[in-house]
């Protein structure tokens, strides 16, 4: 998780520190003052200058922790909480899909290989040995039933997509428009249909996030959508 999430964040940080500064440089009690001014030039103010900016600092000091407290705070626990269930989601949406390939692909299977099988490398692993033996009997086999459960399942994965795009603040723009595409993506593979040339989208689509293979990159050393979910 980064620290400081937007130039906002940085100016915030800068703007407590100097005012802690000039709390302890302007306090009536010059033990601060004395030990920094015996070292460094410190230019000289009067009494009542001193008072101001003494003033004007514990204001701001305050403002800037009701702000916290206030408004960051409770930002940060519902950005945590949408995180956590996109999180969540994700796995779901991969576990049902895993499901439904291992089905399709060898008819009955062990509930447990669908948790082991969501880690890509593993994933891959399985599908694309025996020169993707087990990939394309999944494509083979493929039938209108597990078709429409996967677009099923892509289209509720989509809706937390939105979901996320619609009420989280994300301050880079790499991962937003990621975001964006990914839901276009699953938007435009709903009117998928049976056959080699119609389901070859699909198959590029579910392949790159379940084996993590991109046709520019080749296979991610990690999964880019949980990548950018604990970005958020």
């Amino acid at each position: 998780m980064k620290t400081f999430r937007s130039p906002l964040d940085l100016t915030l940080v800068a703007i407590f520190l100097v005012s802690a500064a000039l709390v302890l440089l302007t306090n009536e009690d010059p033990f601060f003052r004395s030990g920094i001014c015996s070292a460094l030039p410190c230019p000289r103010a009067a009494q009542a200058w001193r008072r101001v900016i003494y003033d004007l600092s514990i204001g701001s000091l305050v403002s800037l922790i009701f702000y916290w407290l206030i408004v960051r705070l409770p930002e940060y626990q519902r950005r945590q909480r949408i995180k956590r269930s996109f999180a969540g989601r994700y796995r779901r949406f991969k576990e049902d899909c895993i499901g439904v390939m291992l089905g399709v692909a060898d008819g009955t299977y062990d509930g447990s290989l669908v948790d082991e099988l969501i880690e890509q490398k593993k994933f891959r692993k399985y599908f694309t040995e025996n020169s993707h033996e087990r990939w394309y009997r999944f494509l083979n086999k493929l039938d209108q039933h597990s078709l429409n459960e996967l677009k099923t399942f892509m289209e509720i994965f989509r809706d937390e997509i939105e979901f996320v795009l619609n009420t989280t603040t994300i301050p880079e723009d790499e991962p937003f428009e990621f975001l964006k595409r990914l839901s276009a993506a699953i938007r435009s593979l709903q009117d998928t249909t049976l056959g080699y040339d119609e389901t070859k989208p699909l198959e590029n689509f579910l392949f790159e996030v379940f084996a993590g293979f991109n046709i520019v990159s080749g296979y991610a050393k990690q999964d880019v959508i949980e990548t950018l979910i604990a970005s958020i």
